[in-house]
C-alpha cells in the first residue's frame, strides 16, 4: 500500500495517540479511497457537530460526543470513522459501542462504521456483532486493501453491484462462440432486475443474473428509449412510480433494495459488438431487440 510505505506499524512511536492515527493512517487512507474535504460529492466532514448530542438505547438515554469523522457520498452519510490509541481495544467493548453510537445518531444514520488504531482496521455494520472485515495493519494483504476499498470507497454506496464479481456473461457469450449481432439473439423469460438506469439521453442500462449450468453470470442489457414503454408496461403496478422516477430523476436509476422491491423482465437480446473497459471490469453488453410483452 503505497500511502504507508513509510509507516512502520510494528514499531509505532511511544507517544503515539489517536491525534496520529488521524493524521497518519486515517486521512490517507480516506484521501487514497477518494474522499475530500473539499469534494461536495465525496465529502469527508471532521468532527461534526451535532444537534442532538444524545443517542437513546430502550429507555436509557446516552450522551455521545462527536466521531472522528463523518463521510458522505452524494450528500447523504455514508459512514464514521473513529481513531484510537493504540493500546485501546476497537474489536470488543466500549471504543465499539462508542463507535455504534455515533452511526445511530439520529442525524448521522449510518450502516457502517470503522475503528482504526493505528495497529488495526475494523469496519462494522450496525446490523452484525462481529466485523465486516477486520485486519493488523502491519500484516495488511492487497485483500485487505481491495476489500476495504469495496466497503468504503464511494462506489461501494453509488454502484454496489460492480463489486459482484461474477463472470462477465457476454464475455462467456464470446468465449463460447456466439456472434454478435441480431443473428445472434437470444431469448430470457422472467429475468429477475435489481437496477435500472438511464446513462444517456436516449440509452438506457439494466442488469440480470444470467445462469448457465451451475454457473452465475453478470449481465449488462442495453435498450433504446423507443423501447422504453413496452418496457414500463412490464413492471408490476406497485414499482412502476418508483421505478419510473428512479429513472427520469437524477441518479437516474433504480435499485431494489430487497427482493420485493426487484422484478422480472422477458425480452430479447443480441451480443453488441462492443467490449467496454472500466476501471474495475471488461464487459460485452447485450442489446434489447424487444420487451416480449
Amino acid at each position: 500500500m503505497g500511502i504507508f510505505d513509510k509507516v512502520d506499524f510494528n514499531n509505532l512511536p511511544k507517544n503515539y495517540n489517536e491525534h496520529d492515527v488521524r493524521e497518519d493512517i486515517i486521512a490517507p487512507l480516506l484521501n487514497m479511497l477518494g474522499y475530500s474535504t473539499f469534494d461536495e460529492s465525496n465529502r469527508i466532514i471532521r468532527e461534526p457537530r451535532l444537534k442532538n448530542q444524545y443517542t437513546k438505547f430502550g429507555t436509557k438515554k446516552e450522551r455521545i460526543i462527536i466521531p472522528d469523522y463523518l463521510v458522505q457520498v452524494n450528500n447523504k452519510n455514508a459512514f464514521i470513522v473513529e481513531a484510537k490509541s493504540p493500546s485501546q481495544n476497537i474489536r470488543e467493548g466500549e471504543n465499539v459501542d462508542q463507535a455504534y453510537s455515533y452511526a445511530m445518531n439520529r442525524e448521522v444514520q449510518v450502516n457502517i462504521y470503522v475503528l482504526c488504531n493505528g495497529r488495526e482496521l475494523n469496519i462494522f455494520d450496525v446490523k452484525k456483532n462481529e466485523p465486516l472485515l477486520s485486519f493488523q495493519l502491519a500484516n495488511a494483504t492487497k485483500s485487505d486493501w481491495e476489500n476495504t476499498y469495496e466497503l468504503l470507497s464511494p462506489a461501494a454506496f453509488t454502484n454496489p453491484h460492480i463489486f459482484n464479481y461474477k463472470p462477465d456473461y457476454g464475455i462467456w457469450c464470446l468465449k463460447n462462440g456466439m456472434y454478435e449481432g441480431e443473428g445472434s439473439l437470444q431469448f430470457f423469460y422472467n429475468c429477475y432486475i435489481t437496477y435500472v438506469a438511464r446513462v444517456e439521453d436516449n440509452l438506457y442500462t439494466f442488469m440480470a443474473v444470467i445462469k448457465r449450468g451451475d454457473e452465475e453470470l453478470l449481465a449488462s442489457f442495453d435498450f433504446d428509449i423507443s423501447l422504453i414503454e413496452n418496457f414500463m408496461k412490464q413492471i408490476p403496478d406497485n414499482l412502476k412510480y418508483e421505478v419510473k422516477e428512479g429513472i427520469t430523476k437524477n441518479p437516474f436509476r433504480y435499485e431494489a433494495k430487497s427482493k420485493e422491491e426487484s422484478f422480472p423482465l422477458s425480452f430479447s437480446a443480441y451480443l453488441s459488438d462492443t467490449v467496454v473497459r472500466n476501471e474495475n471490469e471488461d464487459y460485452i453488453p447485450l442489446i434489447v431487440k424487444e420487451f416480449l410483452i
